[in-house]
């Protein structure tokens, strides 16, 4: 019996000896629609001693909140002592009323504003179905874990009720007529990729928090302020009151706790761009941050890295555009074939970041990797390594804004952009630029180093190997090594029999033998 089947037939069996009976646990609450507080959007009803609870009129919507008003923090509601505001007259028998003075938080406005986006200047209607529709689900959600729990729960909610009432979806435009069977078809297929039941976010990605550094007192477990604390040599810190050493923890990031970080003046200090791939580069987003000033200066130095590769490039004019040299790739030696292979294994890397995962420091690794490689480069008059460059440049820009347009401004006035044939206009921006190309043939590895174990333990390695080499023809080249002699030939020079042969492609070879 399937899990499902056998809750079903456990509380039937209770219900029928009387001993329990099936009931459903609701997880929403109704704080967003009961708050008594100023600040938020007026319920709209009106409550009468006749008429019971009234709909405010559409002509008199939106009901906006009283100009003048008391906040005194006690005894309910603000708006309830706003008489001026809070007594009316009922919109069906004209007698004495009272306007409702809950309020609704930000929550309900919030948990349905992505719908408003797909028509934003509808005067008429929150937005239009067949608008909705068309754009719905949303791609990915970003949020913190209190909106996860709550911001979440809320614009799910809303947004499946609509869908329910066929203010947005395939039931809301299937007999509209004035809209055509592939625009249909087309919302159809939306919703079978992720919108199922009125879902309307596709991806949920749950940002972690950003934890600083926290001193305590060890005695009275007080926290304490960085003036209370000083660093002596060896990084070791005293708690300058007492001479002991400080409790110390990374805790999420308050004033109580007096371990937060003011970003101006880290901006100030250090850079808006190397202090944005800084935080990019500690954690993926979805982790908790453990913030660390003193390691931004390693993002510094690779900005400046960056600017010395480019200052190379600018010196070191290709010698034909990369069209050109791409059409005799066959002709290139291997420092091209391997610099052509690095610069895409860092387009694939990136581009999967920031498009699949987001772990976009994967995609900061990925860069630094291929600016190092480019740093080894002899023949930097090749286009390939003016060609990696400008994708490196390209691929850097997104998190380094800054940074990225002026070494674009850098290669443009250079002509180093013209030389490769790579831009057209002298002054196209960089973000005007399409994002580089994955070129799936040039990820092969240009050459391969094989491990060469007899009888599992290693002897030797063959170096700048062809990639993909048959495990027969490994094992001849191996055998002709003259390493090998000792292992695979006896006293009198003869070949030992060759029991097991495991490969690896491209890695490793372990011959067994007898």
């Amino acid at each position: 019996m399937r899990s499902a089947d056998a809750r079903t037939t456990i509380v039937a069996a209770a219900a029928a000896i009387g001993s329990g009976k099936s009931v459903v646990n609701y997880r929403l609450r109704d704080w967003l629609l009961s708050r008594q507080r100023f600040w938020g959007a007026p319920v709209p009803i009106i409550h009468c001693a006749s008429c019971g609870a009234v709909p405010v009129p559409e002509s008199d919507l939106p009901v906006e909140l009283p100009k003048n008003i008391e906040l005194s923090g006690r005894g309910g509601s603000p708006l309830a002592r706003a008489t001026e505001w809070l007594n009316c007259k009922c919109p069906s028998c004209s007698g004495p009323a009272t306007r409702d003075t809950d309020t609704l938080d930000t929550f309900v406005d919030s948990s349905w504003y992505f719908l408003r986006y797909t028509d934003a200047h509808n005067t008429q209607r929150p937005f239009d179905a067949m608008a909705a529709s068309s754009m719905m689900p949303v791609d990915i959600y970003i949020g913190g874990v209190e909106h996860a729990i709550l911001h979440l729960l809320y614009s799910r909610f809303i947004s499946k009720f609509l869908w329910k009432t066929r203010a947005y979806g395939t039931a809301a435009v299937e007999h509209d007529s004035t809209v055509r069977s592939e625009v249909k078809e087309a919302i159809a297929r939306r919703e079978t990729r992720g919108a199922r039941n009125g879902e309307p976010f596709t991806r949920l990605l749950t940002q972690g928090m950003v934890h600083g550094l926290t001193y305590k007192d060890p005695s009275s477990g007080r926290f304490l302020r960085s003036d209370e604390v000083q660093t002596e040599k060896g990084n070791v810190p005293r708690v300058i009151r007492t001479g002991e050493t400080p409790t110390m923890s990374f805790e999420k990031m308050s004033k109580s706790k007096y371990n937060g970080v003011d970003p101006g003046a880290t901006v100030d200090a250090y850079g808006a761009d190397a202090t944005r791939l800084h935080v990019l580069y500690l954690a993926p987003p979805q982790d908790v941050l453990e913030w660390d000033t003193q390691s931004i200066v390693g993002m510094q130095r690779w900005i400046l890295r960056l600017g010395r590769l480019v200052d190379t490039a600018c010196a070191s004019s290709a010698r034909e555009s990369i069209v050109c040299a791409l059409n005799a790739r066959n002709k290139w030696s291997k420092e091209a074939r391997e610099t052509y292979r690095h610069t895409h294994v860092a387009i694939q890397h990136a581009t999967e970041s920031l498009e699949a995962s987001f772990s976009l420091n994967t995609a900061i690794s990925a860069l630094i990797k291929l600016s190092n490689y480019l740093a080894t480069v002899k023949d930097c008059e090749h286009p390939t390594f003016g060609f990696g460059l400008v994708c490196l440049v390209k691929m850097v820009a997104p998190m380094a804004p800054s940074i990225g347009e002026e070494l674009w401004e850098i290669l443009i006035q250079s002509k180093c952009l013209h030389n490769l044939g790579l831009v057209d206009t002298p002054n196209s921006r960089i973000f005007a630029q399409s994002w580089p190309v994955l070129d799936a043939s040039a990820l092969k590895d240009v050459s391969a180093t094989v491990v060469v174990q007899i009888n599992g333990k290693v002897r030797f390695k063959l170096e700048d190997m062809v990639p993909d080499q048959y495990q027969s023809e490994l094992v001849q080249i191996a055998s002709t090594m003259p390493q090998a002699q000792k292992w695979m030939f006896d006293t009198t020079g003869q070949p030992k029999h060759i029991v097991k042969v495991i490969h690896v492609p491209n890695k490793l070879i372990n011959i067994i033998v007898k």
